[in-house]
């Protein structure tokens, strides 16, 4: 992901508004795909066997892409990949969830969520690194990106056949409301729509970051393709102290003062780089990435976690990736095309800054946070999710 846009640049030679359409098209199955497979693990599909599909999907699409020389066909294809990724994060969310619901209630004790997505971590990093040596080797041409993609989609599937079964006995069979109308009902009532809007404006505003910001350090820093992944990697590298502090951050902030801290940072780091375009901003810039990612992607399936039955607790995290983040993404790819082709890529960042202040003062003002169960307070460093 780190260095895709770069790939779309150099190799395919997209123009900005091209990159920024294949973003939207990548992103248009998340409006549809999360919540309908995230509900067929709710309607007791196997997901270990949905996301060995998704993974078969991906490697397949990806690799068609790489020998791509149509500019309709790779759209074609981007929307294909997009079906098969965008429902991968859900539904390992509401597999890891399910699971820890499923030993909690026989008295077994589970790796607490933060912990496990630390994984998610690592896994950002490592091929990063194997690209830099590779690019380094190629005089930094960026054509082994897909490959390494796929690789990964490969060893992915082989994963998903050493997942846990999970037991099903959680699921309800007395409620007549779909799981996915039960979950969308839950987003959109008074606990939780505050939170829902904020993170629209996040994710409208961290797409279009993530969406061109590769290309910003190419073209508006003069970093070379080989060092993009591994400058990336300095914020994601301290991701992992963020993550392991979770508990103690909980306790001194709460999930909510984690949420507003993080967004705080994401657009604080959106205005330096407007401002001050250079290798020493993009550097001091990654040390609150940890922060950011906590705010976007950890805490808030807990917070959703925490409003979940067991009969929806697969389909109110696929529904959230579809109403909150699968509508803001589409918007953000062609909005920051357009943007960039118009202004430039430093005023890209200006005006994603501006949105995620509202998205923050959305988060601290309006959305009052969600309590964990009586039996699970919040400022123990050892609750439950």
């Amino acid at each position: 992901m780190p260095l895709l846009t770069v790939f779309l640049r150099v190799e395919a030679e997209f123009t900005f508004l091209a990159i920024g359409v294949a973003m939207s098209l990548m992103n248009v199955p998340m409006i549809c795909s999360p919540a309908l497979i995230t509900l067929l693990a709710d309607k007791n599909v196997d997901p270990r066997r949905i996301l060995a599909v998704a993974f078969t999907l991906s490697s397949c699409v990806l690799t068609s892409i790489y020998f791509s020389e149509s500019l309709t066909l790779t759209f074609i294809l981007f929307f294909f990949h997009g079906l098969s990724f965008v429902a991968m994060l859900p539904l390992q969310d509401g597999f890891y969830f399910t699971y820890a619901e499923e030993n909690r209630k026989r008295g077994i004790s589970v790796p607490e969520y933060p912990m496990i997505r630390i994984w998610g971590t690592i896994g950002f990093i490592l091929p990063s690194i194997i690209l830099f040596f590779v690019l380094r080797k190629t005089g930094g041409g960026a054509g082994a990106i897909i490959p390494c993609a796929v690789l990964f989609c490969l060893l992915s599937l082989a994963n998903s056949f050493t997942l846990p079964k999970l037991s099903r006995a959680l699921r309800s069979t007395a409620s007549k409301q779909f799981p996915t109308q039960k979950a969308l009902a839950t987003l959109f009532s008074k606990e939780a729509r505050w939170l829902c809007v904020g993170l629209a404006l996040a994710f409208f505003c961290t797409s279009a970051y993530y969406g061109f910001i590769a290309n910003y350090y190419t073209e508006v820093i003069g970093i070379p393709n080989k060092y993009i992944g591994l400058i990336m990697n300095i914020g994601v590298v301290l991701e992992i102290f963020y993550t392991l502090l979770m508990p103690r951050l909980q306790r001194w902030l709460t999930l909510k003062g984690i949420l507003v801290c993080g967004l705080g940072f994401m657009s604080l780091r959106m205005f330096l780089l407007w401002a001050f375009p250079s290798m020493t901003t993009v550097l001091i810039t990654q040390i609150g990435h940890g922060f950011e990612v906590m705010a976007l992607f950890v805490v808030p399936v807990m917070f959703l976690n925490r409003l979940a039955g067991d009969e929806f607790r697969n389909s109110i995290q696929g529904v959230y990736t579809m109403a909150v983040g699968g509508v803001a993404r589409v918007i953000a790819g062609v909005s920051a095309g357009l943007i960039v082709t118009q202004f430039g890529l430093q005023t890209l960042f200006l005006i994603t800054g501006s949105v995620g202040c509202v998205a923050t003062l959305v988060i601290a003002v309006l959305f009052a946070r969600i309590p964990p169960p009586v039996a699970e307070p919040e400022a123990s460093p050892n609750s439950h999710p």
